[in-house]
């Protein structure tokens, strides 16, 4: 607002001022007509400013209140002496202003002018203020109308409030700019000072109302030329900030100034306020911290070991130019960075333990081999030692790092040689020493023992003379060392030594020890018994020599045929899983498959032959592990009924299709047997196998379980083909078969009666074969020792036929990974797990896994990976280690964690160990039944 005591006509319009009582008491609102756009604009504006003036405003007519902005309606809206919570509009002015006093005399005259007064006035809530009241005549479009006023109201106690608390504020401001350490001005446009604190007396020796007023020239005398660029720059409206040299009554002082430039709203400059810091102390402090930082990283950076220093988060602050070079960065570009970022992240993740146990206090010194960069092992000896703040807070670490790969090479080369020295030399049936320049024995070796009958601890640190050896044997050794000595090169020499059977003849030799500076301080003696060697050793050379070609033989026979039925069972194995994932799209997916009688029996011939070539695959591992001792039980206490009874569930279905019926006598019921369960089951599964194999169509099949005394006997018996007498001695034989011809009638290799007998005797059992001759039918007895129970076991009940009619689970929202080389497995599992609900990728190779995986987004990464196992390029395990290595955009590795299956047609246990060793959480061997994948994808990608 304006000055109260100024006295002008304000212009007002009809329509932005109303009597009526129907509008709200904001009656600075715009009413309907009036002027045009601009006009109206004006108006708004005008009506918002005084809304929100926070002092009290009224427009009056006759006396009467035509409009009020928002301060007057909170300070009068309800009149002291009134009930209710009437609107001012279109009340009288002298009604709702009423006099704090209760004079009863109005607080305005009845006949207003401009004018101003002063009044104690009551408000609405009972509150008494001491006011200022403007009252300015009005006019309307352009009409005088002089009972049309503008009253203005503005509290006077606040305001003298206010000026009380500027003046207090004035105060402290100087107080605190007097007590404070430093110079602190004002200077005027004119460069004179308006302000300066207490601290320039003491600088410039003159009291400071004798300094303001002053040009800065003046006051700072020849430093000023040093001054006036940056004073020329903060009038022209510029912050500056600078170190300069002060001469002062203190002397030369080093500071720091800080001008900040006063600009007013038009942009002109009224002066600047000036800051000024002495850092007298401190430049000198940082002059000589920066002379012992040049000292510190010249020693540093001329020592041979890495030396860093990083904070708690891993970012470095200081290398030496040694850490520097070994990894091919300067080391002001190595500063702010990771240790990870420059050490890569293999190394930094085998350095992390020490780092982190350094960081919580614990200094750390260790020797281990860390891979570096370039994809080379170095051996480090690691010194780490915390670094702690004031408060004794570990804020970082600096680590000491020497590469002693060449020592810790010398050292175990060293070692080695000590070792084989020691190993050779304690072990040798020749006689070994070493003596110095006076004949003395440093070493002998317990073999000289057998000479001379005296314990070998004996020689050390005395000559031969001294221990009363022969003399002739003294003086040829003596003489032999002694040149050696003399000439440095190796003697030789001859001796022999009489016992009470025969006389010992002996070969030496005195190999003179040369140091690295060509001295020879002493030299070795070796003595050999040469009695039976020239007699012995063409006979033993063609001995070995034979030995040799029979054992290289025999390994390289044994080492190709693993090698062979491994090849063959992978080879087997891929294609099928093939045939039987399409078997599965087939039956399950394709309708007509289901509804025609010949498509189903076209699976189910499918599904037995796939079945039958696994068995047979199996078998032939079987027999390799058998024959090179590597087959492995795993023996436990278990119940043989549903042992038996789930053996035979596993051929109901081959019985049925020759419509052979299958009779089953279990006299036993929880008797146990310590054996493999599965390999159990596979003994009688090739016994009723081969039963039904050899039986005609409407035969028959007897199985029966009896126990006596402590003995279980299984008996398979059939009325089929028969053995005669002189083939029954060879049934268990390997690649045993009765006919061998090309017009044979049943297929087979002849393993799995070879297998029977082995797993069974694997068992500490034994098994038989019986039979009247040809047409006859076939008995074999498999007999089993029970096992002494001392505790109650529980039986496992029989096969859950309907377990296997339960639905497969949905992979629905799961996204499968699937890496293979072979597309037509691709391609099947694809359609199996399309079809079960999952997102599939197939990829041949990482390469192609990397591009699909950078084109996802963060919440779609694969929940599981499926990985082949042999592949060309790089194998399965590769993969996987490629895989959880793989870094997103932002730096991470999101599938770090990712489950993982090897698919895969390397079948056996040592493959199955491999995989799991090298991080996958399961190993299923190909041709995987579809039903049996799903669920083992749905598992893996539940875990957590």
């Amino acid at each position: 607002m304006t000055d109260m005591s100024s006295s002008h006509v304000v212009p007002i319009h009809r329509n932005e001022i109303s009597s009526s009582s129907s509008r709200n008491e904001g009656s600075f609102e715009k009413q309907p007509g009036g002027k045009g756009p601009d006009a109206m604009q004006a108006q708004t504006r005008f009506r918002e400013m005084v809304d929100r003036c926070l002092e009290s405003v009224f427009i009056t007519r006759s006396g009467l209140i035509v409009g009020c902005n928002a301060a007057a309606r909170s300070l009068f809206g309800t009149a002291g002496r009134l009930a209710g919570n009437d609107a001012l509009v279109g009340r009288a002015l002298a009604d709702v202003l009423h006099d704090a006093d209760d004079s009863g005399l109005p607080v305005l005259p009845e006949r207003m002018h401009a004018e101003s007064l002063r009044r104690r006035l009551r408000l609405a809530g009972g509150a008494v203020m001491d006011a200022d009241i403007a009252v300015m005549p009005c006019h309307e479009d352009g009409d005088h109308a002089a009972d049309a006023m503008l009253v203005c109201i503005r509290d006077a106690g606040a305001h003298q409030t206010l000026s009380a608390a500027l003046f207090e504020q004035d105060q402290y401001l100087k107080l605190i700019t007097d007590t404070a350490p430093v110079l602190i001005s004002y200077v005027g446009a004119d460069e004179r000072y308006r302000f300066v604190n207490f601290a320039y007396q003491q600088w410039f020796g003159r009291a400071r109302e004798d300094i303001m007023g002053r040009a800065v020239q003046e006051i700072v005398g020849a430093s000023y030329d040093k001054l006036r660029p940056h004073v020329l720059r903060a009038l022209a409206g510029h912050a500056e900030r600078f170190e300069v040299d002060l001469a002062t009554l203190l002397g030369e002082r080093h500071v720091m100034a800080v001008y900040t430039p006063d600009v007013r709203s038009d942009g002109s400059v009224a002066g600047f306020s000036a800051v000024i810091t002495d850092i007298s102390e401190r430049s000198k402090g940082e002059r000589a911290l920066r002379e012992r930082e040049q000292q510190l990283r010249l020693i540093t950076d001329s020592l041979p070991v890495f030396i860093a220093q990083c904070d708690r988060d891993y970012y470095l602050h200081f290398v030496n130019k040694t850490y520097a070079d070994r990894f091919g960065f300067d080391p002001a570009d190595i500063i702010g960075k990771r240790v990870p970022d420059i050490i890569g992240d293999e190394a930094f993740a085998k350095l992390r333990q020490y780092m982190d146990a350094t960081l919580r206090g614990e200094p750390q010194e260790h020797e281990l081999s860390v891979p570096m960069a370039d994809g080379t092992e170095h051996y480090m000896q690691l010194m780490y030692v915390p670094e702690y703040d004031a408060d004794g807070k570990v804020v970082g670490l600096v680590a000491a790092i020497s590469d002693i790969s060449r020592l810790r090479d010398t050292e175990e080369k060293l070692h080695r040689r000590e070792l084989e020295f020691k190993t050779l030399v304690e072990n040798s049936p020749d006689i070994i020493s070493r003596i110095d320049r006076g004949m003395r024995h440093l070493y002998v070796n317990p073999s000289i023992e057998k000479l001379f009958q005296l314990p070998h601890q004996a020689y050390i640190g005395k000559t031969k003379t001294e221990l009363g050896l022969p003399e002739d044997i003294v003086q040829r050794w003596d003489d032999a060392a002694r040149r050696a000595f003399d000439s440095g090169q190796e003697q030789r020499l001859d001796f022999e030594q009489p016992g009470e059977t025969q006389t010992r003849y002996f070969s030496g030799r005195v190999i003179p020890e040369i140091d690295r500076w060509g001295q020879i301080e002493s030299v070795i003696c070796i003595a050999y018994d040469v009695t039976e060697r020239a007699r012995m050793e063409k006979e033993r050379d063609e001995l070995l020599a034979r030995e040799r070609a029979a054992r290289i033989q025999a390994e390289t026979a044994a080492r190709a045929r693993d090698e062979f039925l491994a090849i063959v069972s992978h080879e087997l194995r891929a294609p099928l899983n093939g045939i039987q994932s399409w078997a599965h799209v087939l039956e399950n997916y394709v309708k007509d498959a289901i509804e025609i009688p010949l498509a189903q029996r076209a699976l189910q011939g499918i599904k037995t032959g796939i079945n039958q070539q696994v068995r047979l695959i199996e078998d032939l591992l079987d027999v390799t592990r058998m024959m090179s001792g590597r087959l492995r039980l795993v023996k436990q206490p278990t119940a043989l009924l549903p042992v038996l009874r789930s053996a035979v569930e596993s051929v109901e279905s081959m019985a049925a299709a020759k419509r052979i019926q299958l009779s089953c006598s279990y006299r036993i019921t929880t008797e146990q047997i310590e054996g493999d369960e599965d390999r159990i089951k596979q003994i009688f599964w090739n016994l009723l196998s081969n039963a039904i194999k050899f039986t005609p169509e409407g035969g028959q099949v007897w199985l029966t379980a009896t126990q006596s005394d402590k003995q279980i006997c299984v008996s398979v018996r059939d009325n089929g083909a028969g053995v005669s007498p002189e083939h029954l001695p060879n049934l268990f034989n390997r690649f045993s078969q009765i006919d061998t011809s090309s017009t044979r009638v049943h297929n087979g290799l002849g393993l799995g009666l070879f297998l029977v007998r082995n797993l069974v005797e694997l068992h500490e059992g034994s098994v038989q074969a019986e039979s009247a001759g040809e047409g006859q039918g076939t008995t074999f007895s498999v007999v089993f020792p029970v096992r002494v129970r001392n505790e109650t076991y529980l039986t496992v009940g029989p096969h859950d036929v309907g377990a296997s009619n339960l639905p497969l689970p949905s992979l629905k929202g799961k996204t499968v990974l699937l890496i293979d080389d072979q597309e037509e497995a691709r391609e099947s599992l694809t359609v199996v797990l399309d079809a079960a609900g999952a997102e599939v990728f197939a990829a041949a190779t990482f390469g192609q896994a990397s591009d699909w995986l950078g084109s996802r987004a963060p919440d779609a990464y694969p929940d599981v990976l499926i990985s082949d196992i042999a592949m060309p390029g790089e194998d399965g395990y590769a993969v996987l280690r490629k895989i959880r290595a793989w870094s997103s955009a932002d730096g991470s590795r999101p599938l770090q964690r990712i489950p993982a299956l090897a698919l895969t047609a390397f079948a056996q246990r040592e493959d199955r160990i491999r995989a799991l060793t090298a991080g996958f959480q399961m190993h299923v061997t190909k041709p995987v039944a579809p039903e049996e994948l799903i669920i083992v994808i749905d598992t893996l990608a539940s875990r957590d």
